[in-house]
C-alpha cells in the first residue's frame, strides 16, 4: 500500500515560531535549554513527557528544524483544525490502537531527513507524574536506528493541570538532551532501549515543587478538579466533591480543602493530603478495594452512572454523527451501557472494546466492532475520567485475580 506523503509549510512553521512560540515563551516565562542537542542534524527523533495540549509548540520552540508531530487523529475530525495541522505536517494516530499508516508515514519522512516528534507515553497525565510509557514506542527506536532527543518539560503540568481549564503564571523549563545515538541503539535490545525511554522522560512534578516552591498564580486555582477527583476523603462519598474559586468542597459532609498558587491543598480541618496527586493515589487505591466487592464484580451493581449524555458514532479521521436524544450511561464490572432516551439500549462488553481514552476532558472514546463511540456530557463539571480510570481499575482486578 502506497503511504501518504506529509510535508510541512516553511512559511507557516517559521509564522507559528515568531509569533504563537513567542507569546508561549512571553506568557508563561518559558527557559530553554538545549545546548546539548546543538550540533545534532535531522532525521531524529524527538520525544518528550506530556502533560498540556501545548506540548509540541512548547517543544518546538527549542528545536530550530520543523518537527512533524504524532497527533491524535480526533483532532483531524474538525475541518479548519484539520487544514492548520496538515500545515505543520501532521501525523494522524489513533489514541491506544495499532496504525501502520502512522508508522508508514514515519518511515517516509525518515527517508526525506524529517524530524519526527512523538509523546512516548500516548496520553496527558492528570496527576502531574509520568503515565506508563508504550512499549511499541522502543520498537519503533529499535527499527529506525537515529538519534533520539528527550526534552523533559519542568512546571508546565501545574502551569495548567489538566483538570483545569484556565492557565496560571509561573514557569516552565525545556530541558534537551540526547538520550540515545545510532550506534547505541544497534547493540541494545528492546528492553534496554524502553527503559532507556521511561527513564529519560522520567518526571513527576510535585517531587519538583516541593524542591523549588515556585508560585503559579491566576484565578479560580480549584476550578474543574472535580474532574479528577471523585472520591471524599473524609464520607468516603463518590462523585459529590464540588469546586468553586480557588476551595474544592464535598456536598455530603461539607470537607473543604484550598489549593493554594503552589499547587497544594490547605484546610483547616483534618488534612488528609497535601496535593491532588497524593489525593489521586489514595482515590485510586479505595476504588480498587471497593469494585473488589462482590456486589460490583458480580456485574450487578453499576460503579458509576451518570444521566444527560449525549452519543456520537464514526470512524477513526471522519465527521462523527450526532445523536439528537439523550441518554443515560452506566458502568458495570463487565460491560458499559448506555441507555437512549428513545429506542434500544446499547451494550459493549468490556473486553470487546479498544482505543479507550478521554478527549478534551469532557469525552469519553471507544472503539467497539470498528466503530468509535463518542459520549459527552452536557454539564462542565461531571468527570468522564472516572470511567477511564474505573475500567483501568477493573482490569487491575482482574489481571491480579488472574492464576498467570
Amino acid at each position: 500500500m502506497k503511504s501518504r506523503q506529509y510535508y510541512y509549510s516553511k512559511w507557516f512553521n517559521k509564522f507559528l515560531k515568531s509569533t504563537f512560540g513567542l507569546y508561549l515563551k512571553k506568557r508563561f516565562k518559558v527557559n530553554i535549554y538545549n545546548k546539548k542537542i546543538q550540533n545534532i542534524k535531522p532525521p531524529y527523533l524527538v520525544i518528550g513527557n506530556h502533560v498540556g495540549v501545548w506540548d509540541p509548540f512548547l517543544m518546538s520552540i527549542g528545536i530550530s528544524d520543523p518537527i512533524y508531530f504524532v497527533i491524535s487523529d480526533s483532532h483531524f475530525r474538525n475541518f479548519w483544525l484539520r487544514q492548520v495541522l496538515k500545515l505543520v505536517g501532521g501525523i494522524p494516530k489513533s489514541k491506544q490502537l495499532a496504525d501502520s499508516g502512522t508508522i508508514r508515514a514515519i518511515l517516509s519522512i525518515i527517508k526525506r531527513k524529517g524530524v519526527i516528534g512523538l509523546y512516548p507515553e500516548g496520553a496527558r497525565n492528570w496527576d502531574l507524574k509520568n503515565v506508563p510509557v508504550i512499549y511499541s514506542t522502543a520498537k519503533l527506536i529499535k527499527s529506525l536506528k537515529i538519534p533520539v532527543i528527550s526534552t523533559v518539560m519542568q512546571g508546565a503540568g501545574l502551569t495548567r493541570p489538566r483538570w483545569a481549564r484556565s492557565s496560571r503564571t509561573g514557569m516552565i523549563n525545556m530541558n534537551y538532551d540526547i538520550l540515545l545515538k545510532p550506534e547505541e541503539i544497534k547493540i541494545m535490545d528492546v528492553d534496554a532501549i524502553y527503559q532507556k525511554v521511561v527513564d529519560g522522560i522520567n518526571m513527576n512534578e510535585y517531587e519538583w515543587q516541593k524542591k523549588n516552591m515556585i508560585p503559579f498564580k491566576g484565578n479560580n486555582l480549584a476550578e474543574y478538579l472535580d474532574l479528577f477527583l471523585v472520591v471524599c476523603p473524609k464520607c468516603k462519598s463518590l462523585c459529590s466533591l464540588y469546586s468553586h474559586g480557588d476551595f474544592f468542597t464535598c456536598r455530603d459532609c461539607s470537607y473543604t480543602v484550598k489549593y493554594d498558587e503552589y499547587g497544594f491543598l490547605k484546610t483547616e480541618g483534618e488534612k488528609f493530603f497535601d496535593s491532588p496527586q497524593t489525593w489521586s493515589e489514595w482515590q485510586n487505591d479505595y476504588l480498587y478495594k471497593l469494585f473488589s466487592k462482590e456486589e460490583f464484580k458480580s456485574g450487578k451493581a453499576p460503579l458509576f452512572t451518570d444521566t444527560d449524555t449525549k452519543l456520537f458514532t464514526g470512524r477513526r479521521r471522519g465527521k462523527l454523527r450526532k445523536y439528537n436524544w439523550l441518554g443515560k450511561v452506566e458502568l458495570y464490572f463487565d460491560r458499559f451501557e448506555f441507555k437512549p432516551e428513545k429506542g434500544d439500549m446499547y451494550t459493549f462488553p468490556l473486553d470487546e472494546i479498544s482505543g479507550m481514552n478521554t478527549q478534551n476532558n469532557n469525552k469519553f472514546e471507544f472503539y467497539y466492532k470498528n466503530t468509535l463511540y463518542r459520549f459527552k456530557f452536557t454539564t462542565q463539571h461531571k468527570s468522564i475520567y472516572k470511567y477511564e480510570l474505573a475500567i483501568n481499575i477493573i482490569d487491575r482486578i482482574k489481571s491480579d485475580a488472574s492464576p498467570n
